[in-house]
């Protein structure tokens, strides 16, 4: 109690919420997904041949979900304890968290329309920049754990980047009028494999 008194607060509620709503979002995700009527197709394999732009938009959807899971989980792992601030950001994450099978739907049932993505990748952008300053925020402030270097807290804050950066990118495509401005996200696991490999190189040294 004390703790909260002095604006000090425990994250593992907020851990526990925030694995549910990424749970929830995960689940609903597939929902959008709907199956057309099979006598428009002559066999299985055309049908699900037909709903692969579905299908991309869901895989690529839940990919990301998982990664910004990830970074939540791998940022809390060096926060030691929260504030009101770190909690009404994650708050703010959670509802564009929530928004991602909506946005999601958006740019698979307008597939033709370049514009389209833009507003999941406004979502995913948003996300990206809230997960930065709650990093930001919680390192520049000293609410993470006395074992983490500063080398770690550098990486770390560089990494946070990534999306952002892969959003904006990708609305810039979107708006050159390419309706598969989405392809930039595929890069993010090789930019992170090759930044991991760089700063393990450099902490070496």
């Amino acid at each position: 109690m004390s703790d909260i008194i002095e604006g000090r607060f425990p994250k593992n509620r907020l851990e526990a919420l925030t694995d549910g709503i990424f749970a929830i979002a995960m689940t609903i995700l597939v929902l959008g997904i709907e199956v057309p009527a099979t006598s428009a197709y002559p066999d299985a394999v055309s049908l699900v041949l037909g709903l692969l732009p579905e299908l991309y938009h869901y895989a690529l959807a839940f990919g990301m979900l998982m990664i910004f899971w990830v970074v939540h989980h791998r940022q809390f792992a060096m926060i030691d304890h929260i504030d009101s601030k770190i909690l009404w950001l994650s708050g703010i994450s959670l509802l564009f968290i929530a928004l991602i099978p909506f946005s999601t739907s958006l740019a698979t049932g307008y597939g033709d329309d370049p514009l389209a993505p833009i507003f999941l990748e406004a979502n995913l952008l948003l996300i990206g920049i809230i997960y930065a300053v709650v990093w930001q925020y919680s390192a520049g402030i000293g609410l993470l754990k006395a074992t983490v270097k500063q080398d770690r807290i550098r990486i770390t804050t560089t990494r946070t980047m990534i999306i952002p950066i892969a959003s904006i990118i990708a609305i810039i495509i979107a708006l050159a009028g390419s309706t598969w401005s989405t392809i930039a996200y595929l890069a993010i696991p090789f930019v992170k494999m090759i930044h991991t490999r760089h700063s393990e190189m450099r902490m070496r040294k």
